[in-house]
């Protein structure tokens, strides 16, 4: 079974260390989350996960051959048309010529009553889209490409409950068919309701969770909201000088 794994990661900026003996896994198939307050490092590790950033010391091991990953921040150029958007992200990330019929045809299979909605998207121009309709547009588009890999940073940011809803229905059906996805959301609902199993990013490390009861029972809270929170203000270690 193919995996992605990060075995005892250490990352840090000039004084401010991100990641110690840091370890997450991830196997063809599942959706893993990861949570974490704001500067705690989610968007760093899906740097580290593609190469763009490397570790001091640990190593990465990635048996997927073909991913895709949607950044934080998407923008497209205001003249053109959504489908033209289209063409240009699959074209980039795919060797594949990926078409209108091929995406409506996984979409229809994993969520169908989004796809009268994202035709109506394919034809509007880029600078009449909402935010949350330009990120869930671009989410969709990159499942419909033959992966076995997709990263997410904050796929839902800015997306109203209807999308977000269509948005995991469509995760989960790219899972089924054993697609590997790793998402980030400051969401910790529908990462605990979403995730096959999820990490939260506190002490440096990522500690793994199972569960929303797992989570609540480790930090002693009676909400997910408050477990995250307890997490994010639990002592950390003594950090190590840098060398």
């Amino acid at each position: 079974m193919n995996q992605f794994s990060a075995k005892c990661i250490d990352f840090s900026y000039e004084e401010k260390i991100l990641f110690d003996q840091a370890s997450l896994d991830i196997t063809e198939g599942s959706i893993v989350g990861i949570l974490g307050p704001n500067g705690s490092g989610k968007t760093t590790f899906f740097d580290i996960a593609c190469e763009l950033k490397t570790v001091k010391s640990g190593f990465i091991k990635n048996d997927f051959s073909n991913f895709v990953y949607l950044s934080q921040i998407v923008t497209t150029p205001p003249s053109l048309r959504m489908r033209d958007i289209f063409k240009m992200v699959t074209s980039l990330s795919s060797d594949e010529h990926i078409t209108q019929s091929r995406a409506l045809e996984k979409l229809s299979f994993w969520s169908p009553s989004i796809v009268d909605r994202y035709k109506e998207i394919w034809n509007k121009k880029s600078s009449l889209c909402s935010y949350g309709e330009t990120r869930w547009f671009f989410t969709l588009s990159l499942l419909s490409i033959s992966t076995d890999f997709v990263i997410l940073d904050e796929p839902t940011a800015g997306v109203d409950p209807e999308f977000r809803h269509y948005i995991w229905q469509c995760l989960h059906g790219a899972a089924r068919e054993g697609t590997a996805i790793l998402v980030s959301s400051h969401n910790v609902d529908e990462v605990v309701n979403n995730c096959s199993y999820f990490y939260m990013i506190s002490q440096q490390r990522f500690n793994r969770f199972a569960s929303a009861s797992e989570f609540m029972r480790k930090y002693g809270a009676k909400t997910v909201d408050d477990a995250f929170i307890r997490a994010v203000t639990a002592p950390t270690f003594k950090m190590r000088p840098l060398k």
